[in-house]
């Protein structure tokens, strides 16, 4: 596991683990106890804590810790917070509760394993207009679905830091917002992940070639961002997102989707793979999949000064003068594209390609087929014609758009 993809763990653990109510407790509001419920369904660990103060609406947890033992390749988890303060805690019916605001201060999380030893801090977080839904005893996939994700308003994580092998990568903060309806789970979100800067030395540790460092960069500063939709109807979901990954005068990488008819059951199923770590197993959800339809997507390069820095290099390591590098890159285009047997795609893709290397703004690669095509609908693609599977999807390249 990369440190990058580390930090990214710890602070997914940092915002997810140290939630309130993880304890089992008698004396825990119902609240709190359908937090315990679903996280520790989650996590199948079983957290602890000092004191629960109940005041009301108000509940106060002091020393909250969340661990789990290494297992086969996964790490040991230690998670721990030294308060949590829920404030105004109403029950709106039907197992479902909403928290006015939620803080959390100096919360830490550990990983221990075979090739991971990594730390994050987080001295202080806050959540408003919280959701926690319990869950019945016999629970439905949607039931399932709805107690897996969050709702709440506003949340913030603060500053973040983590450490690994003597290497120390900081976070500004993880704000995320959501507008819907949280009995059905309809509704927006939006989540950044502000400035997770990479200091040289951390950046030396993977870039064993040393080309960030001849492209002149010091160390690496990214902004990571996502929004995105969902719509239940029925046994069914319609979902669209946009995850954007973007490096401080590098560029920015940004790929987007949206679906229909995605089942309940199967998207509750990609959850509980994520978050067990295991990585969604799209072979074996196959069968579920058949029936979703694609609406379109894209992927996205928009630069920031990557590619006036990288072409005099590649030029250098190729031996050839760059003027030279330039007029030999749509050639390559086309010849790659022949095979897809699309004229109008492979003359869209060398203009596209041509315009971006003379004026590096943007460059896109997009689907959209003009009504929804099934999963199922693939198989019926002639393999022996990829370019009638080209026009039936609506592929389009653009450049600087």
């Amino acid at each position: 596991m990369t440190l990058f993809r580390k930090s990214l763990v710890a602070a997914c653990l940092s915002s997810a683990a140290l939630i309130p109510g993880l304890a089992q407790a008698d004396d825990a509001p119902p609240a709190v106890q359908a937090f315990l419920d679903n996280l520790q369904r989650q996590t199948s660990a079983k957290p602890a804590y000092d004191s629960l103060k109940v005041d009301g609406s108000n509940v106060t947890i002091t020393n909250l810790s969340l661990t789990k033992g290494a297992k086969d390749n996964d790490p040991a988890l230690s998670a721990k917070t030294a308060e949590v303060a829920f404030t105004d805690i109403a029950d709106k019916g039907n197992g479902l509760w909403q928290i006015g605001k939620a803080t959390f201060k100096n919360s830490s999380v550990e990983l221990l394993g075979k090739d991971t030893n990594l730390t994050a801090t987080i001295p202080n977080a806050t959540a408003e207009g919280w959701y926690v839904r319990a869950i019945p005893a016999t629970p439905s996939a949607k039931d399932e679905l709805l107690s897996t994700l969050t709702f709440a308003s506003k949340m913030s994580s603060g500053p973040i830091s983590i450490s690994s092998q003597g290497q120390t990568v900081t976070i500004d903060g993880i704000d995320s917002t959501w507008n819907g309806d949280p009995v059905t789970g309809t509704g927006t979100f939006a989540l950044k992940v502000s400035n997770v800067a990479v200091p040289e030395a951390t950046l030396a540790l993977f870039d064993t070639g040393n080309m960030w460092k001849q492209l002149g960069y010091s160390g690496l500063n990214f902004d990571i961002s996502t929004e995105g939709d969902l719509a239940p109807s029925g046994d069914n979901l319609a979902y669209s997102f946009t995850l954007s990954l973007g490096a401080r005068n590098v560029g920015a990488l940004s790929v987007n989707a949206a679906v229909d008819n995605l089942p309940v059951t199967a998207y509750a199923q990609m959850l509980k793979d994520q978050m067990s770590g295991k990585g969604v197993d799209f072979a074996a959800m196959s069968p579920q999949l058949q029936g979703v339809e694609i609406k379109g997507g894209s992927l996205r390069f928009d630069d920031a000064s990557i590619t006036a820095k990288m072409l005099p290099l590649v030029a250098k390591m190729q031996g050839m003068d760059e003027k030279v590098l330039l007029a030999s890159i749509p050639p390559t285009v086309q010849l790659t594209l022949v095979q897809f047997q699309n004229e109008a795609l492979t003359k869209q893709a060398v203009d596209a390609v041509s315009r971006f290397l003379a004026d590096p703004k943007s460059l896109a690669i997009s689907v959209k087929p003009a009504a929804p095509m099934k999963v199922s609908d693939f198989s019926t693609l002639d393999p022996t014609k990829p370019g009638d599977a080209v026009t039936k999807l609506g592929v389009t390249v653009t450049a600087n758009e």
